[in-house]
């Protein structure tokens, strides 16, 4: 499948079959067990094997994905859970609802979509609280002001750690470098600066630290695969 983009984000449980997929900036495998978010518009594109993939594909609304969000789980493309046995089945009883196509399906199959998202917040969550204590200093640190500019070295006197330790933990916890949370963050801002304000482009690549224009232009592009300009104009 080519690239292309949805007008309104949405989860993907793979139930059968494997595919790889382009999407932010990233490339990742998809297997049974896979639950993954795709955000509204953002470009992706799709590459299938010959065998396919089956996938349960539903839309939640924003009360959920608050929840979620709020428990440490990043609706950025990337897989929330990975080869999840109870996903899985989870995901095999919403398909066999659906195949069944009576008054009570939908109803049904709605309430094992729910049980599938608390089950990976629930792993999320666990996950998150298994973060060292060090390492959550450091993850504050970050989230107290994104613009601020930091080395690798700084981080980890922070975290009173080897660098070279810090960086591989950090990636094991969050499942991305601290450059990419990094980058993350201050896109984030950025966003909620461009839907919710008229301000130029260059004030908010600034005040959310890129060294200019084309930086911050780049970054967006990483993070949303769309310029600042044409996300505005999506959103607004």
């Amino acid at each position: 499948m080519d690239l292309h983009a949805h007008d309104e984000g949405w989860f993907c449980l793979v139930i059968d079959g494997r595919y790889e997929e382009r999407i932010l900036g990233e490339t990742n495998e998809h297997d049974p067990g896979d639950l993954l978010f795709c955000p509204a518009h953002a470009v992706h594109a799709q590459r299938f094997g010959r065998e396919g993939a089956r996938k349960v594909i539903f839309s939640p609304d924003t009360a959920t994905t608050d929840v979620l969000t709020e428990h440490a789980a990043r609706l950025d493309g990337r897989p929330l859970l990975r080869r999840s046995a109870d996903l899985l089945r989870l995901g095999q009883r919403i398909a066999a609802e659906l195949s069944v196509g009576d008054a009570f399906s939908t109803l049904s199959a709605q309430g094992l979509t729910l049980e599938a998202l608390a089950l990976a917040g629930r792993g999320l969550d666990l996950r998150l609280r298994q973060e060292p204590v060090w390492l959550r200093r450091v993850r504050d640190f970050l989230h107290e002001d994104p613009s601020r500019e930091s080395t690798l070295e700084q981080l980890a006197a922070i975290a009173e750690r080897h660098p070279v330790h810090l960086a591989r933990t950090f990636r094991i916890v969050h499942q991305c470098t601290m450059g990419d949370y990094l980058r993350r963050l201050r896109v984030d801002r950025a966003a909620a600066l461009l839907r919710s304000t008229r301000r130029p482009l260059l004030d908010i690549a600034l005040e959310c630290g890129f060294a200019g224009a084309a930086q911050f232009s780049r970054s967006f592009r990483a993070v949303y695969a769309t310029t600042p300009t044409a996300w505005r104009q999506a959103v607004r």
